[in-house]
């Protein structure tokens, strides 16, 4: 198998993303010190709230990360809408078009409207995201929510 794919995730999958969090949430550690348990890991209670429409994403036959889609901006209130809850990709996979190749297929996967969010301060992923949006006439807004100050892309897909 060749190219860049998100697949939905099963439930039986669901350790898998758990392990990826962990991942995830030590490179936001750069800009928000996220508790670690004395278990050694990060406690983060998100995966049972996002785990709507999870996915992992693929580069051919190897694991790259994953996503979570739900049906409602927690950033805006807006529902119906979808999501971007969680995105990350593995940092081997970075900047080789798997992050643009996947975000693509999920928004054309479901159609309507769409909030995607990012915490300013996070740097690498506002920048990601500018990118990303830059060609596409979408709404910029942003928002105070839960402590930070976010930048919401808003589209229909």
């Amino acid at each position: 198998m060749t190219g860049f794919e998100a697949r939905p995730a099963a439930d039986a999958d669901k350790p898998v993303i758990e392990r990826l969090i962990q991942l995830y949430l030590h490179d936001m550690t750069e800009f928000n010190p996220f508790p670690i348990g004395q278990d050694g890991l990060y406690e983060d209670g998100h995966l049972d709230r996002f785990w709507q429409r999870p996915f992992l994403l693929w580069s051919g036959d190897e694991l790259a990360g994953f996503a979570l889609v739900i049906e409602e901006c927690p950033v805006t209130g807006m529902k119906p809408c979808w999501f971007m809850a969680e995105f990350f990709v593995l940092k081997p996979h970075r900047r080789k078009g798997l992050a643009t190749a996947c975000c693509t297929a999920l928004f054309s996967q479901h159609p309507g409207l769409w909030h995607v969010a990012v915490i300013e301060r996070n740097a690498t992923a506002a920048a990601y995201w500018q990118g990303y949006f830059e060609p596409f006439e979408v709404g910029r807004n942003h928002r105070d929510f839960d402590g930070e100050r976010w930048l919401v892309y808003e589209f229909e897909s």
